[in-house]
């Protein structure tokens, strides 16, 4: 008998879901069966031998069901109840209501941000990486992540997306890289070649192929992009024999709730590099003419481990008896007592009293060029 243009149109499209979804074909074809009322894809072959074929309406929803992914575990418990809920949180996503906060859904470079008022959830493109929790508000105000349910309800929103995105990179990629031949053969997506066991560069760990095709091509250890591995260590003097292999079994589902919270708001880290530099910065908003800012520049200012700033200005470069008020203001705020010392030392540029007539860089610039034609020997270019 021949086959029907619409039988093959099936076949086609649970070709293209186990690709998707790495998962075998007998799978796919028997989830699209069930799509359309049959117990599995023997029946609906057997059915269609006696006449049946799929009207429109049918096809059509065929092709939705295979636009959407669904984890594995999904698959093999053929829960339908599931199922449903997870296409219902699809289908709300890009900007939605959770409870009475708004959120926004969206992806970038193959990561799923979901976001609201104070907080984010980033899931990684690595099938492998747990999920972020980001709190941006104050502690004064409640933040809806912190809250269990609310945080349950926006994680299975965010990784019904990540499963849909990563459902799409395998698609694009050939099907030997998604799923493991009978001697456990996988091709690399970026064409490195085909191997039952590949290496990761940036952590030295040996990895299975069925390890590495379920985690889409990122180390199952330390999380590296497809760009770190390799079919051969040849970075090693023996070749990658003494490398130990990764000990995961590969599974990316993840049901119960893993991730991490991280407070994302700025935190204030004063090191001596940072106090160094408010200080310089407030010396020049003391500086009135081009040589007190040169000196401002010049200044030697350190921190010790007393709560005290040093600040040693080029005394040619800043009047003796003109107070840092700006720096000394800053250094009050910071709880810091300052000592002020004056240094005889080498001056960058001759005439230092230039800088005092000067009203901007470029005409001192101009004057000392003038001076040192006038009265010494041509400037280093």
């Amino acid at each position: 008998m021949t086959e029907t243009k619409e039988l093959s149109r099936l076949k086609l499209l649970a070709k293209r879901y186990a690709r998707a979804n790495r998962i075998a074909q007998h799978q796919a074809l028997d989830l699209v069966a069930g799509e359309l009322g049959f117990p599995n894809w023997n029946k609906l072959i057997s059915v269609s031998k006696k006449g049946w074929l799929a009207d429109s309406v049918q096809m059509a929803s065929i092709e939705a069901f295979v636009t959407r992914a669904l984890p594995a575990a999904i698959f093999r418990d053929g829960d339908p109840e599931a199922m449903a809920r997870r296409f219902a949180h699809l289908e709300q996503a890009e900007r939605g209501m959770i409870g009475d906060h708004t959120y926004r859904l969206q992806e970038i470079l193959h990561e799923v941000i979901i976001a609201g008022e104070g907080w984010s959830i980033r899931i990684p493109e690595n099938p492998g990486a747990i999920p972020i929790v980001e709190t941006f508000t104050n502690q004064e105000r409640e933040c809806p992540a912190l809250e269990p349910e609310f945080l349950q309800k926006a994680l299975e929103l965010a990784r019904d997306r990540a499963v849909q995105v990563r459902a799409e990179i395998s698609a694009d990629w050939p099907r030997r890289s998604t799923k493991p031949d009978q001697s456990g053969m996988v091709r690399h997506p970026l064409c490195r070649g085909e191997s039952d066991v590949w290496f990761c560069l940036h952590c030295d760990g040996k990895i299975t192929s069925a390890q590495i095709a379920q985690n889409l091509w990122h180390c199952p250890a330390c999380g590296a992009s497809p760009l770190d591995i390799f079919d051969t260590a040849f970075w090693s003097d023996d070749k990658g024999e003494s490398f130990l292999p990764v000990k995961t079994d590969g599974s990316t589902d993840r049901d119960e709730l893993d991730f991490r919270i991280v407070d994302s708001r700025p935190k204030l880290d004063l090191t001596e590099e940072k106090i160094i530099l408010l200080i310089r910065s407030a010396l020049l908003d003391d500086a009135t003419n081009i040589s007190e800012k040169l000196g401002a520049l010049q200044a030697e200012i350190s921190v010790d481990d007393e709560n005290g700033v040093w600040i040693i200005i080029e005394e040619d470069l800043w009047p003796e008896g003109k107070d840092p008020v700006q720096a000394l203001a800053v250094a009050k705020l910071l709880g810091l007592e300052v000592e002020r010392l004056s240094s005889w030392s080498t001056i960058p540029f001759a005439w230092p009293r230039l800088g005092e007539i000067a009203s901007s860089t470029c005409d001192y610039t101009q004057m000392m060029l003038d001076a040192y034609a006038q009265y010494g020997g041509s400037p280093t270019k």
